[in-house]
Formats: C-alpha cells, sequence, structure tokens
C-alpha cells in the first residue's frame, strides 16, 4: 500500500507525525508506569484476595498499554530513519562538486 510507505510522505507531513508518535509515547510510558505501580501496591495490600478482585486484568491491560507504548516508540524511530535519510542525501547534493558547465 503507498499510503503506508512513509519514504512517500511529504518531509513536513512525517515530521508532524513524529512528533505524535513520540507525544503518544510519552503520554502511554506514563500512564503504564503509574498504572503498574498502582497494581503492585494493590497486590502488596491485598495479596490473593487482590487477584480474585481483578489483579490479573489488570495485567493484561498494563501488556496491551506497553505494546501500544513500543508501538508508538517504533513509529517514531521510522520517522526518523526516514527523515535522517532524507537529511544525509540532502547534505551529500550540497556538498557534491558543481560543473562549470556555464562557462
Amino acid at each position: 500500500m503507498a499510503l503506508l510507505n512513509i519514504t512517500r510522505w511529504p518531509t513536513a507531513l512525517i515530521f508532524v507525525f513524529a512528533g505524535i508518535a513520540a507525544a503518544t509515547f510519552a503520554f502511554v510510558t506514563v500512564n503504564l508506569f503509574s498504572q503498574a505501580m498502582a497494581s503492585l501496591d494493590f497486590l502488596k495490600a491485598f495479596g490473593w484476595e487482590a487477584i480474585r478482585h481483578g489483579a490479573l486484568r489488570q495485567v493484561a491491560e498494563l501488556v496491551i498499554w506497553g505494546a501500544l507504548s513500543l508501538s508508538c516508540w517504533l513509529l517514531f524511530k521510522l520517522c526518523e530513519h526516514v527523515l535522517e535519510d532524507r537529511y544525509l542525501d540532502w547534505a551529500r547534493r550540497s556538498q557534491s562538486p558543481r560543473r562549470d558547465t556555464d562557462r
């Protein structure tokens, strides 16, 4: 699919997409950390009773949040790689000696 091939996207759009992915990664990671700490405290305080009241479901939710966080990070790294390649191509082209065909 051409839509999923971000190497064909305009540079500004890739930059915006990378920013959105990074912001989402940051939000999800903070949320994941706070939920994990709350779940551990809940398990420490109530033990098996906590498991009976849905602690395992919370662990499954943490796994899903972790997968979402990882996918946002991977999307950001993908965008970063494409932007870096474009920059390096531009830098190589601007450093190459120009031909003096105008003389």
